[in-house]
């Protein structure tokens, strides 16, 4: 089963930062249909129920950003 995830995300400000952003998550196993908005801060995506929240943090890290929350 998936489920739509909305993420807040510290300190991006350009289409870079959406590219890294996305780049690390579309890595996630069960990840689709990621859509980053570097200006908002935040990012929506779809992920299969397995995806741990600390996994996406971790993309999310590994990007150069910080996840400041998760709702799904």
């Amino acid at each position: 089963m998936t489920k739509e995830l909305n993420l807040k995300i510290e300190g991006m400000t350009c289409g870079h930062c959406a590219m890294s952003v996305t780049k690390e998550l579309s890595k996630l196993g069960g990840a689709s249909d990621i859509k980053v908005d570097p200006q908002g801060g935040f990012a929506t995506m779809m992920v299969d129920d397995a995806v741990a929240d600390k996994t996406v943090e971790e993309a999310v890290a590994e990007a150069g950003y910080k996840l400041v929350s998760v709702n799904g």
